[in-house]
């Protein structure tokens, strides 16, 4: 007890000028309308920028999440999109279970790796067998094709890219039908070969899948047309087109599950070998 009277004393000039700031600033304050709303909004402001703060950090760790969410659901749509139903009827235009059936699902993949400078390029998916992937199953992305898988694992898979020789996908632009060609010099563009001179294409056309392969669905969008090229001493033309699928910045991509693929594969086998 005489230790604190004796602090007290020695601090008491001290101790009596913070307490009557506190209730001069109190005073201030309470009285003064702008400059309480000054302190006020000052605070929130901090507060807000705090907020702010933990916010972007806990959305960039989430992120990840997020986007393997979003692909799933994207899937999930996929499936039940028109090109994905294979018609049981003709002129029927109306979506009736007893009319279409399910010929195509989609599997959400992240790329983990990927090349676009040499001749056949290739990208690497975190999804393998136990997911359902097989060979020869066609990728795409949101806007565009990718390619197809040739080899698989238990938990990875391979895809060559369109970017890549011998590509062998049939392609249509207003009906006609020829054949993709990726020439090895620019990963946005590709060819498409087997056209004749008298092919009514203009440039800005769009180019889609022909679907007979049954890797992809009939109406998948793979570019537009960026010109049209007569070959000298040719009857046929050269068309290039600027591909839709961004291989500079590949991420999310869908594989294609054709439940047909078998049945066509099978019955083509005992005809055209």
């Amino acid at each position: 007890m005489r230790n604190l009277l004796s602090f007290l004393k020695r601090f008491r000039n001290f101790l009596i000028f913070i307490v009557l700031q506190i209730f001069i600033l109190s005073l201030f304050f309470n009285s003064k309308n702008y400059h309480k709303a000054s302190f006020v909004n000052s605070t929130n402001a901090i507060s807000g920028w705090i907020i702010q703060k933990r916010y972007n950090i806990t959305k960039h760790f989430n992120l990840s999440e997020v986007n393997e969410q979003l692909a799933q659901e994207n899937a999930e749509l996929k499936s039940k999109l028109p090109f994905s139903f294979y018609t049981l009827e003709n002129n029927v235009f109306s979506v009736n279970d007893t009319l279409f059936e399910q010929q195509y699902q989609y599997i959400s993949a992240t790329v983990l790796n990927y090349t676009n400078h040499m001749h056949n390029n290739y990208a690497t998916i975190d999804k393998g067998t136990l997911a359902g992937i097989e060979k020869d199953m066609g990728v795409i992305v949101n806007n565009g094709i990718v390619g197809f898988v040739i080899d698989v694992s238990d938990h990875y898979a391979i895809i060559r890219t369109v970017l890549s020789e011998r590509i062998n996908l049939i392609v249509e632009v207003n009906g006609i039908m020829g054949q993709l060609d990726w020439r090895g010099t620019d990963k946005e563009f590709c060819h498409i070969k087997g056209l004749t001179a008298s092919a009514d294409i203009k440039k800005g056309d769009k180019v889609f899948t022909k679907g007979s392969s049954g890797h992809f669905p009939k109406g998948i969008l793979v570019g537009v047309v960026a010109d049209i090229e007569v070959e000298n001493g040719s009857a046929t033309l050269t068309v290039p087109v600027k591909l839709s699928t961004n291989f500079s910045a590949l991420s999310h991509v869908y594989v294609v599950v054709n439940i047909f693929k078998q049945e066509q594969k099978e019955l083509e086998g005992a005809h055209y070998e």
